[in-house]
């Protein structure tokens, strides 16, 4: 069976869409002169009764453009056009109608307001891209506009939206992959809404699920530099990348990751000293500083990542330790085998130990190892 095509369909609704904007336009007289102004504001107010808002729209557009219009009447117009505008945004359903008002010239919060709608009906209707182009563009028009708590409310509604969609578009792009646009914007452009703590948590998440751990840690130190005073729980996970059913404080589980993802994103020990370390002193920190307040879960979890890096050390003072003795300096080689053993031991892998104690053994059998 031959599926429909859309293409079709979608012309004629675009096609039907602009030719009832051009009705509009057409059933309104584009000018008036003066003497007619008084007419073409009571003929808007009928057009308000009996639900023809757009019509009654463009009738004061046309009546306000009229040259040589006197104060009092021009009071009467802007009064009019403004009840027009309002009675046009609280019962329009057109997305596009409503985002053309941000265009034309009515008072600027009637403008924002009606790109706001606009944005809003767009998310409803699960155009979640198009609902941040919109905002997106009206701050761009209407810098610190006064609806800018509301429109951070839309963009993080979408943005969170499509973090946590699985699905697809188009056969091969995932809307998740459209949430960091839509997240970065939301943070860099509105730091004030009171989800940007979660909206650098999904984009640390997202960035991991790209295996960008570098990005994913900006992210996190982002969320502990600008958000220090955050409230939010988040879920626990352990080594394994199971969810533990645990919850903690966003803040303390993000302090945990960075230096997990500095493990996850290591090399070959050798060539990652300075980040090994500079892990395990997060991890200390960590410890001291959230030890008594995190769950039980997530500190066994920091003592696990901080053994790892105490096993790493001392591979990579052993590798190094080799090194000094294939070019015949046994000084270098002793004294990266000590510092390879004081690791191994605080690492508690006996065989890392032995490994360790046999290397230094073979370099001075006739002393006693430590």
């Amino acid at each position: 069976m031959t599926r429909p095509r859309l293409y079709p369909l979608l012309f004629v609704l675009v096609l039907a869409a602009a030719c009832q904007s051009s009705n509009v336009k057409q059933r309104v007289a584009p000018r008036f002169s003066v003497d007619e102004v008084p007419q073409a504001i009571a003929d808007s107010e009928a057009d308000l009764a009996q639900g023809r808002h757009a019509e009654a729209l463009e009738r004061l557009r046309s009546a306000r453009n009229t040259p040589a219009l006197p104060n009092d009447l021009g009071v009467q117009v802007s009064e009019a056009l403004n009840r027009a505008a309002d009675a046009l945004i609280n019962n329009s359903k057109n997305a596009n109608e409503l985002y053309r008002m941000t265009d034309v010239n009515i008072p600027r919060p009637l403008a924002v307001a009606a790109g706001i709608r606009a944005a809003r009906l767009h998310q409803e209707n699960g155009k979640r891209m198009k609902a941040f182009r919109v905002i997106r563009n009206l701050d761009a028009k209407f810098p610190q506009h006064p609806k800018r708590e509301e429109a951070a409310q839309i963009l993080f509604e979408v943005g969170e939206s499509l973090a946590l969609d699985k699905g697809r578009y188009a056969l091969i792009f995932t809307h998740r992959s459209d949430a960091p646009q839509v997240l970065e914007y939301l943070v860099m452009n509105h730091p004030s809404s009171p989800h940007g703590d979660r909206s650098l948590e999904l984009l640390a998440d997202i960035y991991e699920g790209k295996k960008n751990r570098p990005l994913a840690i900006e992210k996190y130190q982002e969320l502990l530099l600008w958000y220090p005073a955050s409230e939010r729980q988040t879920r626990v996970i352990d080594l394994e990348g199971k969810d533990t059913g645990e919850k903690d404080s966003l803040l303390i589980v993000a302090q945990a990751r960075i230096p997990e993802l500095r493990l996850e994103n290591l090399g070959s020990p050798e060539y990652d000293r300075s980040e090994l370390i500079r892990a395990r002193d997060e991890l200390q920190d960590w410890i001291e500083t959230n030890h008594s307040s995190s769950s039980s879960v997530l500190s066994i979890k920091v003592q696990h990542l901080l053994i790892d890096v105490a096993q790493r050390l001392a591979d990579s003072d052993l590798g190094i330790a080799r090194f000094y003795l294939r070019v015949d300096s046994l000084e270098g080689a002793r004294l990266h085998g000590l510092r390879a053993l004081d690791f191994a031991r605080e690492g508690g892998d006996q065989v890392q130990i032995d490994e360790v104690r046999g290397f230094l053994q073979g370099l001075e059998p006739e002393e006693t190892t430590p």
